[in-house]
């Protein structure tokens, strides 16, 4: 008996041109990329604060020269909702699987987001500790 694929539903976007991808159980919505206030004394890659449908949720920036891109991604880690820019070519649906965590679109093996390893370069135990955070 032959078994169908396994596939995976989420988004597929690029990064200075390198495929990247979020599963869905992580991505929220894509949404015009908004206003967004500095944080003074922030670390490198927090671009700042937005306002996404009622929540103030802090934003990423995955590429350089994100000004450019006109889209956010809004997605969750732990319980803490994050808007990621810098990301451009979106794309969402079901995606035949690769390995562990990736996915093959438009015939390339496209790896898993390290939303883990981003998250962790903007929010090190010190940044907010006064918080309570």
């Amino acid at each position: 008996m032959q078994t169908a694929p396994l596939t995976r539903g989420g988004i597929v976007f690029r990064v200075h041109g390198r495929p990247l991808f979020l599963p869905a159980e992580l991505a929220l919505k894509v949404v015009p990329r908004p206003q967004i206030a500095r944080v003074p004394g922030a670390p490198p890659g927090l671009l700042g604060l937005a306002l996404s449908d009622g929540v103030i949720l802090p934003v990423l920036e995955l590429g350089a020269g994100s000004s450019v891109a006109s889209a956010m991604i809004v997605c969750v880690h732990g319980s803490e909702q994050l808007g990621l820019v810098g990301v451009t070519d979106i794309v969402s649906g079901m995606f035949p699987a690769s390995g562990a965590d990736g996915v093959i679109a438009s015939d390339t093996v496209v790896p898993a987001l390290d939303l883990e390893e981003i998250y962790a370069r903007v929010h090190p135990v010190t940044w907010g500790a006064g918080w309570g955070g």
